[in-house]
């Protein structure tokens, strides 16, 4: 063999190694539990490709991570992550700030993307990621939760749609069509600091 043709196989070994190392996505999804407002649970896979494009089917992921190995977390529903490295007395103390007079929330616990704009008509597809019960609730305005826990509420006024908020478990999966045109205010009704804002333009908004 000569010397080109062992570099090429080197090559080929060392790409296979890379391969075989790379680790796959953790979906750490169970099954659904319930619905979001405004939406209905779906069972449909969702691909990566979805969020690709402006004018596709837009992904908002719900997200947190507790830790499955503290039994803290048990009490309050548990932690359906298979991993996980946020135990129950790390996000008491990442909830609040000295120099804030409200809650900020742990960061793991997030809507990702916070801010997304969607093209009127358009569906926008909703799964819980996390391992904790969320919700992901149409709001006028921003507020507190609906869980009698003044740690998860500290400054904040509830919001008038979260009572009635319907909860979605860890792997669950909502539908969300029909919005309105402009600004669309969406928040977790358990943690109040998990908000994201829809923004739906029009076909003219966007030159079409």
């Amino acid at each position: 063999m000569t010397r080109s043709r062992f570099a090429c196989a080197g090559l080929l070994v060392v790409v296979s190694v890379v391969g075989c190392g790379r680790d796959e996505p953790n979906r750490q999804l169970v099954a659904p539990e319930g619905a979001a407002a405004n939406g209905s649970v779906s069972s449909a896979s969702f691909s990566d490709n979805d969020n690709s494009s402006f004018p596709g089917k837009r992904l908002v992921a719900i997200r947190d991570d507790c830790d499955p190995r503290d039994p803290a977390w048990a009490p309050s529903g548990g932690c359906a992550l298979r991993r996980g490295d946020v135990n129950f007395a790390e996000f008491n103390a990442e909830n609040n700030s000295t120099l804030a007079s409200a809650v900020v929330g742990h960061m793991a616990w997030r809507m990702d993307p916070t801010y997304l704009k969607l093209r009127d008509g358009k569906t926008l597809r909703v799964t819980n990621e996390g391992g904790r019960t969320h919700t992901f609730t149409k709001v006028a305005q921003f507020g507190g939760g609906k869980i009698p826990n003044p740690a998860l509420n500290k400054g904040l006024a509830t919001a008038p749609e979260c009572p009635g908020s319907i909860d979605i478990g860890p792997g669950g999966r909502a539908e969300i069509s029909n919005l309105t045109v402009g600004n669309n205010r969406y928040q977790c009704c358990i943690h109040p600091w998990m908000r994201i804002i829809v923004k739906v333009g029009t076909h003219e908004d966007h030159g079409d």
